[in-house]
């Protein structure tokens, strides 16, 4: 369906059971499987001592691995996780150096997202900066909602190796969190998508555009209501169609209205 409408690849999360059902469907169907966002609601455990934080590690080790043994180039993971905690440590830092070792010895560059806690891609970015596995990931939404519009091409940008291209509302509601990370279709939120693909082009980057996007709706919300309504593969020609609007830099945001 997605190369029937024109995309030319895709990414996916983790799993050991369908990893090479897909890589094999790519091959057959002439798309680039360019990436697997490894597992993230446990990375927090990164950052602390004992068994966890190391099985944890191994397991971002193993996702590395998959990559590897199918072709696909990047693996994208969060730094952290939290709103709560700005304090980056040592333990955090071995243990993911032990992911970017495995990632420099398979040939897989790692793609650390701008998320909250920007201080652990921070220290993470120093800490591995001469290392070529080391690379960065924008996601255009969490730029918006949780970094509050900074422009994180002008710290990470001679590191961009990938990108979640999505929208949002920004802080529309300070008094929360996640919800205010919407993945929207691009055009349906306040990113300025004609500065975003001029910072890009700014940069030495050359390779995919990945968007990141979702068809459900957060708690209480009905921000996804049309995109729910719609057949996926109409949801997927929208997507193409404002996807080209970006390259094409033609696209108008038109900001939905929070039900």
């Amino acid at each position: 369906m997605l190369r029937s409408v024109g995309w030319g690849g895709f990414f996916t999360g983790w799993s050991c059971e369908h990893t090479t059902a897909w890589a094999h469907a790519a091959d057959r169907l002439g798309l680039i499987y360019q990436s697997i966002h490894a597992p993230f609601h446990g990375v927090r455990r990164m950052w602390e001592e004992g068994d966890g934080g190391r099985a944890e590690a191994q397991m971002l080790i193993d996702c590395v691995s998959d990559c590897a043994a199918h072709h696909i180039p990047v693996m994208v993971l969060h730094p952290f996780i939290g709103f709560d905690a700005h304090t980056p440590n040592a333990v955090g830092i071995e243990n993911y150096a032990r992911v970017v070792d495995a990632a420099d010895r398979l040939g897989v560059t790692l793609g650390f997202e701008n998320l909250e806690g920007e201080e652990y891609l921070a220290a993470l970015m120093d800490a591995f900066r001469d290392s070529p596995a080391c690379g960065f990931c924008l996601d255009t939404g969490h730029e918006m909602c949780y970094n509050g519009g900074r422009d994180m091409l002008s710290l990470y940008g001679d590191r961009l190796c990938h990108t979640h291209f999505n929208d949002n509302l920004g802080v529309y509601a300070p008094d929360l969190t996640w919800e205010n990370d919407l993945h929207l279709l691009m055009g349906d939120g306040i990113v300025d998508w004609k500065r975003v693909m001029d910072r890009i082009d700014a940069t030495a980057y050359e390779g995919v555009l990945m968007c990141e996007l979702k068809l459900t709706n957060k708690p209480n919300l009905h921000t996804h209501d049309g995109y729910a309504a719609m057949h996926l593969e109409a949801f997927y020609e929208l997507a193409f169609e404002r996807m080209r609007a970006v390259l094409d830099r033609t696209l108008v945001s038109a900001p939905m209205k929070i039900k």
